[in-house]
This record gives structure tokens, C-alpha cells and sequence, in this order.
């Protein structure tokens, strides 16, 4: 099966450069210049037009998705894969942001006022509006296409139950054909329409992939990739720091027995062992044991935290008290910004930043809500960082 999948693909791929080659007969226009704004995470697997946003931002800016084919200058997608990943952490790296290849709050923050990206006029001729519009959703749909191909080999190789994968990869495949002949005969609505009908099959074929064919409830970690290996290992290690302080208060003050702090301590070493086998597996490029490893890790925390009686939420009036200053610092940092654009200075980028900051306080209320007080203090913390860097910018 992984073999007929293979040629295929190959076969997609074939297609794919002969239909740019032939899209390039369709009339283009001089771009205009327009701002879209990025206002959540982008992770692998993520959809949506600011996915394509923020590919043909890369592009222009020298970290090119592809030099040909999908995802490269004028094939941007919408589809947020290992290629859009790889230019992201070549521009994470080079504007001193972690090379995670998620597109996170920090990264939002380093573009301060959004992305800058050529787009077609307002009113181009209808038969070109209509070409543009076929031609992006049959790339959108190869592209869908090429991920759950790769998915589905992967899982193949590794013995993972695949569902209806294949059915759904074959309704994929025969709707992104039909779509690039509709398109050839230019009957461009049709080819729109099972140009989308070919992407929707391939993210159905991903989802049976991922698991959701199965019927059980469980925290299985089949086909966890590298973010969400580093995800696990970097929330097990701030896990561990943030109980160690907690044993040790216990110490100092004495709510806790001689015999609970080093049972405590006991387990936090066993997680630390952990954390150090997962970094190995996801070293060894073995991401499923290396969420495994950090979940095995975080039980041991949660072992740690009831031997001295915490349930791991942090302090209540510490993260009242963050919130508390993080809300006046921005209320403040308003009040100089307004000045400064009284003054004719100019304060995009800083109001950019405020916002995010006032995401951040919504976010650390909600977790102070949810009674997860070092989630609230993290947010809080995270605003009073984007207050700062808003008042340097003026």
C-alpha cells in the first residue's frame, strides 16, 4: 500500500508542476500592498488564509517555503506544514526568537503591526478572479494531499492503525485530478468545488490517521511529532522547577514532615531521570516515547506535590497580586502612549504590543478563574514583558 501511495504522490506532484506551468497563462496583475494581522498560534497541522499570510511574508523576506511547486512565490498555501516550519525557524533564529517553529506570541510580537504581503487588486476581470480562486484551492488541496500521504506512510511504517486513511486518500486523490481537468476545460466553479472536496478528504484521511477512528478515550500519544515532543519535555522541566520550589518552601516552613519532603524529593529525582530519557528519545527522533517518558514524568510531580499536600496551582494572592500589577502597568503604559502620539511620535508598534498584553491579562484572569494561579502569574508576567518592550518602542 505505502508503495501505490508513493506513486501516487509522485504522480500529484506531476500534476501539480504542470498545472503552475499552465497557470502561469493566466493573466496576472501588479500587486498591491496590504497588512493582514496574525492573532493566534500556528502549530503543524494548523489551516487558514494567515497561514498563506504568513507563508508569502517568509517568501518575500528570503525564507523561502519552497523554491518551486507548493508553498513557493505565488503557490503560498494554507496549510501550516514541515516546510512552512523549517522557514519559520530559519526566521525564529535569525530575529533571536527559540527556533520552535510555532508561530507564538513572541513571534506575533517581533512583526509588531502585522505581515506585509502582495495581493491581487480589489476587482480584477471576473474570469481572472474566478481562475485565481480554482487555482489556489486545487494547491491548497495538493498540498492537503501530500501531508496525509507522508502522514500515512508514516503510520504505516509504524504499524499504526490507519482507519479509512485509504478510502479517504483515494476520494482525495480522484476530486484533485477531476478538479485539475475542470480546470484545464476552463470550467473553473467545478474545479473550485472539487478542488475543496479533495482537500476536505485528505484531512479526513488525517484525522482517521490521527487516531480519531479510534473509539477509546485515552492520552495515547500515537503519532506525536517533535513540537510536541519538545512541548511535553519543556512543560515536564518548568513542572519540575515549580515543585522543587514548592518542596523546599514546604521545608523551610515546616508544613511538611522530615519523612513527606524526602519522599517529595525521591519523586522529583525519578522525574528528572525521566525528562533525561525523554530529551534522549527525542534526540533519537523517537517522539512517542518521548511524550510517554514526559508523562510518565509528570505523574511523578504530581506524586511529589501530594506527599507535602500542594495540588501544584501555585499561591492564590501571588498571582492576584501579579494580575493586580500587570493591569496597572498597562493602564499606565496607555496613558504614555497617548501622550506620545499627542506628541506626533509614532506608537503603532507600541499599541500592537498593549493589545497583546491585554490578551495576556484576559488569559492569566481566566487561569486565576480556573484556580491554575502559576498559569495566571506566567500571563501576567508574559504581559508585563510586552508593557515593557511597548514603552521602549517610543
Amino acid at each position: 500500500m505505502t508503495t501505490l501511495f508513493r506513486k501516487i504522490s509522485a504522480a500529484v506532484v506531476a500534476v501539480a508542476f504542470a498545472f503552475s506551468a499552465f497557470a502561469l497563462l493566466v493573466p496576472s496583475y501588479v500587486a498591491a500592498q496590504t497588512t493582514c494581522s496574525l492573532t493566534r498560534d500556528l502549530t503543524q497541522g494548523v489551516t487558514g488564509e494567515d497561514v498563506r499570510c504568513l507563508q508569502k511574508y517568509l517568501n518575500a523576506s528570503g525564507y523561502t517555503i519552497a523554491a518551486s511547486g507548493v508553498g513557493s512565490p505565488g503557490q503560498e498555501t494554507n496549510q501550516y506544514q514541515s516546510l512552512t516550519i523549517a522557514a519559520v525557524k530559519k526566521w525564529q533564529a535569525a530575529n533571536g526568537i527559540t527556533p520552535t517553529g510555532t508561530f507564538g506570541p513572541l513571534s506575533r510580537a517581533k512583526l509588531s503591526g502585522g505581515v506585509s504581503t502582495p495581493t491581487t487588486p480589489t476587482t480584477p476581470p471576473t474570469s481572472s478572479t474566478a481562475a485565481a480562486t480554482a487555482r489556489t484551492a486545487i494547491l491548497d488541496a495538493i498540498g492537503a494531499y501530500e501531508s496525509a500521504v507522508s502522514d500515512f506512510e508514516d503510520a504505516e511504517d509504524d504499524d499504526d492503525d490507519t482507519g479509512s486513511a485509504d478510502e479517504y486518500l483515494e476520494e482525495s486523490r480522484n476530486d484533485l485530478f477531476d478538479a485539475v481537468t475542470a480546470f484545464l476545460n476552463a470550467n473553473l466553479s467545478s474545479a473550485t468545488a472539487l478542488a475543496r472536496s479533495a482537500q476536505v478528504s485528505a484531512e479526513d484521511a488525517r484525522d482517521e490517521i490521527d487516531g480519531d477512528n479510534d473509539d477509546d478515550d485515552d492520552d495515547s500519544s500515537d503519532d506525536a511529532d517533535e513540537n510536541d515532543a519538545e512541548d511535553a519535555i519543556d512543560e515536564l522541566e518548568e513542572a519540575i522547577d515549580d515543585a522543587q520550589d514548592e518542596v523546599d518552601e514546604a521545608d523551610s516552613d515546616d508544613s511538611a514532615s522530615d519523612g513527606e519532603i524526602a519522599n517529595a524529593n525521591d519523586f522529583l529525582n525519578d522525574a528528572r531521570d525521566l525528562l533525561d530519557e525523554a530529551e534522549e528519545a527525542l534526540d533519537d527522533e523517537d517522539y512517542d516515547d518521548a511524550v510517554d517518558l514526559a508523562n510518565e514524568g509528570m505523574d511523578e510531580v504530581d506524586e511529589a506535590l501530594e506527599e507535602i499536600g500542594s495540588d501544584g496551582s501555585g499561591d492564590e494572592d501571588e498571582a492576584e497580586e501579579a494580575i493586580e500589577d500587570a493591569q496597572n502597568d498597562l493602564d499606565d503604559a496607555w496613558e504614555d502612549v497617548e501622550d506620545a502620539d499627542d506628541d506626533g511620535e509614532d506608537v503603532d508598534e507600541a499599541e500592537d504590543l498593549l493589545n497583546d498584553a491585554e490578551d495576556e491579562i484576559d488569559e492569566a484572569e481566566e487561569a486565576f478563574d480556573d484556580e491554575d494561579y502559576d498559569e495566571a502569574i506566567e500571563h501576567a508576567e508574559e504581559a508585563m514583558d510586552l508593557i515593557e518592550e511597548a514603552l521602549d518602542s517610543i
